[in-house]
């Protein structure tokens, strides 16, 4: 323990009243007290921003759970949110799979846009050279678009894999002090 403290006095000793000079002078410089407060003022605005917007869905369930609780028991003591989180599994559920749903909508229309952004600009690209395709055609260059897209999707989850590869590696390197 002596060791230590003797060690920080020392270190302390040496670069103590340069540290705190350094911060008077800051202090000092106007621009760096300008700063500040610009900085203070931007930090109030955010916080003044954060109390005006309404509560998120997720917090705005939890209260509406609570109210119900209150309405449907009165007099009994409020169960923990995990408990509450358990009494409403199904609607949790419910909304979960809701949201999936509606993501997977969202990406099938997404994709839909790019298909038909692929095929306009082919046939634009086909019409300035005056060229007409036969249905054959088009189906063999729907297959290649195909396979393309399905490399892509391939190709990216290739990348995720790697990445997460590397990040463990990472990790372990780390926790073996490296």
């Amino acid at each position: 323990m002596k060791r230590c403290s003797l060690r920080f006095s020392l270190v302390f000793s040496l670069v103590g009243p340069a540290f705190i000079g350094g911060a008077a002078a800051q202090a000092d410089n106007p621009s760096w007290a300008e700063q500040q407060v610009r900085n203070q003022e931007m930090q109030r605005q955010a916080l003044q921003q954060q109390a005006q917007q309404a509560p998120s869905p997720q917090v705005q369930q939890a209260e509406r759970w609570k109210q119900e609780w209150v309405q449907q028991h009165p007099n009994e003591p409020m169960p923990s949110f995990g408990a509450l989180e358990k009494l409403h599994r199904g609607e949790i559920m419910s909304n979960t799979n809701a949201g999936f749903a509606r993501m997977r909508q969202a990406r099938q229309a997404q994709l839909q846009h790019d298909y038909l952004m692929s095929k306009q600009n082919q046939e634009r690209m086909l019409a300035a050279q005056h060229i007409t395709w036969s249905a054959q055609q088009w189906a063999n260059w729907n297959r290649e678009y195909d396979q393309q897209m399905h490399q892509r999707a391939n190709d990216y989850l290739e990348g995720v894999r790697q990445a997460g590869e590397m990040e463990r590696e990472e990790q372990r390197r780390r926790s073996m002090g490296f």
